[in-house]
């Protein structure tokens, strides 16, 4: 879609009834953009000269200039924006009119301040009952770390993702550049406000909605098996070895950068080795070596029936067998550029993969197939800027970048002199609940999903729907297994279908049937369980449904208000749509790993990230459409693209190469903005704090804490740009005093100084000890028949009229006879039929 095709004023979105007051900073201006590129109708307010996330960079040109700065640009399209200070009286009486006739407002201010103001939430309501405040903060708005200062690098920390990101040899990583943390916490917050809406409907009742930064992160760790291992074993993960139980090659030079051709250990890689050895053979630069090699021998044929011990053995051959694949392997890696190893993996399914500059991700064939970039007119500036498109293509309302971002007051006379007496429709309630009869823990009840999908981005956002009471029956099969449930860690080590913890963790609340699709009465039952379904997800490769006879117009027939959504690699459609794949590629592929470690070494591994931006994404817009559908009748069809998915975290590094010609690359720990900024050694084997001084007065602060030695008076370190320009030698003597306290003891002490900071937690740490997440409830502990007692993440938001319950996730197959006789209404002879024809597994 390009600029010329955007009317000025937005057409027809899933959510274009709603208005949403933006108030938040950059920890969640993502927010609002994703509801307003849903059509809603979203007021960025600022304080009058501006947000103070208009002063993070980059910026046009490099131009340093509130109206420049592609930060702001990159999350606040689709909206309008005024100002008002809301401190003084004349502010609060807009702001209240225009409470009025909202239905969403969004901040991000510290706990409490709202309610100083007289507009936190009771005050809110008492104007508008139905409104729904959602509230996003580094902790949440409880609990005894609530007040504690959480910026990106803290909560990366805290959250448990940092501490196994990064070299054995080196202290723990973030990801460079702007806030991964807040990204995580606008998705999450803007999936959280659709469920608050769900509730409104039936009861008319707003409520608050309290969104944990440190709680969306701490959801993230599952990509490493951090929460898990700790879980199932008592095992804390370490640095450097990724998922692997070896460290193998998997960041591999090419002529312009990186590829990833992951070791190949799993049931789900089978296609992945001798198709690229072929490949290889095909040009001619098979040695003897490769050619002999017997990969089907090292690959797990049956996790659930290999001991440990044989697992070890295969994992020592397949140490050796890659450091003997390394020669001719390098050498033809390096014969080629990044765009040609793509186009020839996708030509011979191989699974190779480039680690992506912003300039690539531009460049993408598979992008510009999917009319993916939006041209958006800087009037301004006398300019044309291209802009990541929207994150979802949909067959109705589909989701659009209608405009720029707003300058400083740009809407002030539109939206205060014009349309601040406006009144706005009624909210959409299907009953009011007598007193006392409000659906407190239930409020999705009665919404069917049908869920085939597999891995992490579709059952992370099925499981929010099933927590939150929607019957999600999960399709699955013994054959091809779930890759979660052939993969470690298992529990007390010993393999099986119902033995990894990961697995369980991502499907609580849900039932399971496990069906051979590919066998007619299988594939009867799936269309049974359709027909009565709201929502159909699946996250297979492209064209696997369509070769199954369940395309959307084939469901469509079934049902014709279903909402289906299919969420995979690159898309349904454009040349790369087919390739194999999962999130240990396509977090390359997104551009993460090129910003994401030391500059002076190969990119950082991240595993699965992409896979809890699709999980977000996939809760957010599978709520949208059922309001949608709610409210006009109509079903939908949403294509996703994972790939697309995760653009939208990067695009003030696209920004800056669309207009300023840079690429950006990995800077460690280190930001623009602050120093010292990084992870510090602590007491203890493999404690770290991380520590970010952003201002002079943070800085004062510090130099308290510490003692006020002579150092922190050195005219190198008097201003943040000395600071910056010394910053090998100032993170070495914080790491002198570090060294000596505890990393508990180095957050508390400089958290209460008033400067921000944060363990680098442990599975251990996030399991067994946070106060903050023991305060907020946020594992829930399950009984499971074969594993035993299990810890579980609940959604990383609090709804205040309203909670979840976790249940423990299925076994495979567990509901086979319950789906099938009290749902479906099969007989038992019926059942038994199909168990002798090999359908049910």
């Amino acid at each position: 879609m390009k600029g010329d095709q955007i009317m000025e004023e937005k057409m027809e979105g899933m959510l274009s009834p709603y208005r949403v007051l933006d108030l938040t900073d950059e920890k969640g201006l993502l927010c609002g953009k994703l509801l307003g590129d849903l059509g809603a109708d979203v007021i960025k307010i600022e304080r009058p000269g501006g947000d103070p996330a208009r002063n993070i960079g980059p910026f046009y040109h490099d131009e340093v200039d509130p109206e420049k700065s592609l930060f702001w640009w990159a999350f606040n399209t689709s909206k309008r924006g005024i100002t008002l200070d809301i401190e003084t009286s004349d502010g609060q009486q807009a702001f209240k009119k225009l409470v009025r006739g909202a239905d969403f407002v969004i901040e991000s201010f510290p706990p409490g301040y709202l309610d100083k103001l007289g507009l936190g939430y009771p005050a809110l309501e008492e104007l508008n009952p139905g409104i729904i405040l959602v509230s996003i903060t580094p902790f949440g708005q409880t609990g005894p770390y609530k007040d504690y200062k959480g910026p990106d690098i803290v909560a990366w920390a805290m959250g448990g993702p940092m501490y196994v990101a990064g070299d054995a040899d080196r202290p723990p990583l973030r990801i460079s550049h702007h806030s991964q943390a807040h990204l995580h916490a606008g998705a999450e917050a803007a999936a959280a406000a659709l469920m608050a809406l769900q509730y409104r409907r039936l009861t008319g009742e707003g409520q608050q909605v309290d969104v944990s930064i440190q709680e969306c992160l701490a959801r993230t760790t599952t990509m490493y098996q951090v929460l898990s291992s700790w879980d199932m074993n008592k095992v804390n993960q370490q640095r450097g070895g990724g998922l692997q139980p070896i460290r193998i090659t998997r960041w591999w030079p090419c002529k312009d950068g990186y590829i990833v051709c992951a070791g190949i250990t799993g049931t789900t890689r089978r296609d992945g080795s001798r198709p690229l050895i072929d490949w290889v053979e095909e040009e001619g630069m098979a040695n003897d070596v490769l050619r002999g090699l017997d990969w089907e021998s090292l690959l797990v044929a049956a996790a659930a029936a290999e001991t440990a011990e044989e697992r070890q053995s295969r994992m020592d051959r397949l140490r050796e067998a890659m450091e003997l694949a390394a020669e001719p392997l390098g050498k033809f890696f390096m014969s080629h550029t990044k765009a040609e190893l793509l186009e020839g993996a996708v030509k011979h399914r191989a699974l190779v993969y480039p680690v992506s500059t912003a300039a690539d991700i531009l460049e993408s064939v598979q992008l510009a197939a999917r009319d993916f970039w939006v041209d958006l007119e800087h009037a301004e500036l006398g300019t044309t800027v291209t802009y990541p498109g929207p994150f979802a293509k949909t067959s109705e309302a589909p989701p659009m970048i209608s405009h720029r971002a707003p300058l400083i007051a740009e809407h002030n006379r539109e939206i205060l002199e014009q349309e601040s007496g406006l009144s706005r429709q009624t909210p959409v309630t299907e009953k009011h609940s007598q007193k006392g009869e409000k659906p407190r823990d239930k409020m999705l009840k009665g919404i069917k999903v049908a869920d085939f999908t597999w891995n992490i981005a579709g059952p992370l956002a099925t499981k929010t729907l099933a927590d939150y009471g929607a019957e999600v029956i999960r399709i699955e099969s013994a054959s091809p297994n779930d890759l979660h449930r052939t993969a470690s860690p298992f529990k007390d080590d010993i393999p099986g279908l119902n033995r990894c913890g990961s697995f369980f963790q991502w499907n609580t609340s849900k039932m399971g049937i496990a069906l051979k699709l590919t066998h007619p009465s299988g594939l009867e039952i799936a269309k049974k369980l359709i027909a009565r379904a709201d929502i159909v997800i699946e996250t297979f490769a492209g064209g696997v449904m369509g070769r199954l006879g369940l395309t959307y117009e084939e469901i469509k027939k079934i049902k014709p208000d279903i909402i289906m959504l299919s969420s995979c690699m690159m898309g349904q459609t454009g040349p790369h749509a087919n390739h194999p794949g999962f999130g240990t590629f396509l977090t390359p592929l997104s551009g993460f790993n090129q910003i994401a470690g030391w500059p002076d070494r190969e990119p950082a591994g991240l595993e699965f990230y992409t896979d809890y931006i699709g999980a977000h994404l996939n809760a957010l817009i599978i709520l949208a459409a059922l309001d949608y559908r709610q409210r006009t009748g109509k079903g939908m069809y949403i294509d996703m693209s994972q790939y697309e998915n995760g653009i939208q975290f990067m695009v003030p590094v696209i920004l800056d190469y669309a207009v300023n010609g840079r690429i950006a690359n990995r800077m460690g720990n280190r930001s623009v903005d602050a120093a010292p900024h990084g992870a510090y050694p602590c007491q203890g084997e493999e404690r770290w704090c991380t520590i970010a001084v952003f201002t002079d007065e943070e800085w004062q602060s510090f130099s308290r804490v510490v003692g006020s030695p002579a150092w922190t008076k050195d005219p190198r370190f008097a201003t943040l740009a000395t600071r910056k320009e010394n910053e090998d030698e100032l993170d070495r003597l914080v790491g002198e005093w570090t060294i000596n306290h505890s990393a508990e003891e180095v957050m508390n002490m400089l958290q209460t100084a008033g400067v921000a900071a944060g363990v680098v937690q442990t599975g251990e740490d996030l399991l067994e000890h946070d106060p903050q997440l023991k305060y907020r409830h946020f594992f829930w502990e399950l009984d499971h028949p074969e594993i035993g007692i299990y810890h579980a993440p609940r959604p990383s938001f609090v709804l205040s009229k309203t909670a979840p319950e976790l249940r423990r996730g299925p076994l495979l197959g567990e509901h086979n006879e319950y789906v099938l006789k009290d749902i479906l209404g099969f007989s038992d002879e019926e059942i038994a039929e199909l168990i002798i024809a090999g359908v049910l597994e």
